[in-house]
C-alpha cells in the first residue's frame, strides 16, 4: 500500500540528506523513517537510496520516484489550501529571528501566530544571520526573519523595513558637539558582537570600501551587553537608532555625527518554499506590517 507517508520520507531523505534530519523535519524517529522508505523499496522491489556513502543518495530508479513523488505532496498541499486545511499538518513553526527581533516586534508577531494558527507548536530560535541562512539552507528550521536575502529559486524573501543605525559613544569619552569624519571615528575602538551578525557583514564591507581601517574590540555576542560597554566608555559603537533612542535621551549615550551616514540595512523574511505556502506567506505579511525597531511597550503586548 502506497502512503503519503512514505512518499514525505523519501523527499525530505533526499532533500536533507540523511534519515536522521528526515526525521527530525517530519517530528518522528529515525526508525520510522527507515521503515517508510523500506516499504517503499519493498512495494516496487527496487533500491531507493544508496547507503554506502556517508550522506545517502537515490539511485537512478530513487531520483524517478522523487520526481512523481514530489508533484504528489504538492498535490496534496494544494488540496489542502484549498479546502482551508493546510495549517492542520504544520505541527510545529522553526521560526529563526535575529537579537533585535526578538527584542522588539517578536512579541506582537508570536501574539498574531498565536491567534490565527492556534493548532501550530512555534518555536522561535534566536541566532545571528549568518548561521540562521545556514540553518535555512540546511532544513533546521522553516522561516527567518533576518538582515540577508537568499538568492535561490527554493526560498522567498520579503522585505521589511530598513534598520538605520547611528555611531554612539558615551559622553564620558567622545566631544559630539562638531561633526566627525570616519578617519576620527576610526581612531578610537570599535566595539562590534563577537558572531558574524548580517549586519557586521555588510558594515565591514562599507568599511573596506571607504578604505577605513578600524580597531576592532569584541564585546559579547549581544546587543545589549555591547550598548552596555558602549555606555561604560569601552569604545564606539553602531547601534539601532531607534531601539536605544532612550539611552541617548537619559544622556548615557551620544549620537555621533559624521561627515558620511551610515548605510541603512534591509530585514527579510525568508521562507522555503517547499513547505506550507499559505501559512509561511502569512506570517511573512505579518512579519512586514508589524516590522519596527523601536523599544516595544511589553505591558500593552501582554493585555
Amino acid at each position: 500500500m502506497l502512503t503519503l507517508k512514505q512518499l514525505e520520507a523519501i523527499y525530505w531523505v533526499a532533500r536533507l540528506g540523511t534519515f536522521g534530519a528526515a526525521a527530525d523535519r517530519l517530528y518522528t524517529t529515525q526508525s520510522a523513517i527507515s521503515k517508510r522508505v523500506s516499504e517503499l523499496e519493498e512495494f516496487f522491489l527496487v533500491p531507493l537510496f544508496d547507503r554506502s556513502r556517508r550522506t545517502v543518495q537515490l539511485t537512478p530508479k530513487g531520483r524517478e520516484l522523487l520526481e512523481t513523488a514530489e508533484e504528489m505532496l504538492q498535490l496534496r498541499d494544494r488540496l489542502l489550501e484549498r479546502m482551508g486545511k493546510e495549517v492542520e499538518v504544520v505541527r510545529h513553526f522553526r521560526l529563526g529571528i535575529t537579537e533585535l527581533i526578538a527584542l522588539t516586534f517578536l512579541p506582537l508577531l508570536v501574539q498574531n501566530i498565536r491567534v490565527a494558527y492556534p493548532t501550530v507548536s512555534l518555536e522561535p530560535e534566536i541566532d545571528v544571520s549568518t548561521n540562521l541562512s545556514a540553518r535555512l539552507l540546511r532544513g533546521d528550521i522553516d522561516f527567518i526573519i533576518a538582515p540577508t536575502v537568499l538568492k535561490d529559486p527554493r526560498f522567498t524573501s520579503v522585505p521589511l523595513r530598513k534598520l538605520q543605525l547611528k555611531w554612539m559613544a558615551s559622553p564620558s569619552l567622545v566631544d559630539a558637539s562638531r561633526v566627525l569624519t570616519l578617519e576620527e571615528i576610526a581612531n578610537y575602538p570599535i566595539l562590534m558582537q563577537i558572531g558574524t551578525s548580517g549586519v557586521d557583514a555588510i558594515y565591514d564591507r562599507w568599511f573596506e570600501s571607504k578604505k577605513l581601517a578600524i580597531r576592532r574590540m569584541f564585546a559579547g555576542n549581544s546587543l545589549i551587553s555591547l550598548s552596555s560597554l558602549t555606555v561604560a566608555g569601552f569604545g564606539i559603537s553602531y547601534l539601532p537608532a531607534l531601539y536605544f533612542a532612550d539611552l541617548v535621551e537619559q544622556r548615557l549615550l551620544n549620537v555621533l555625527n559624521s561627515t558620511q551616514r551610515l548605510p541603512d540595512v534591509r530585514y527579510y523574511a525568508i521562507y522555503r518554499n517547499d513547505g506550507p505556502s499559505a501559512l509561511y506567506s502569512a506570517v511573512a505579511d505579518q512579519a512586514r506590517q508589524l516590522c519596527d525597531f523601536s523599544k516595544p511597550d511589553l505591558a500593552s503586548v501582554a493585555r
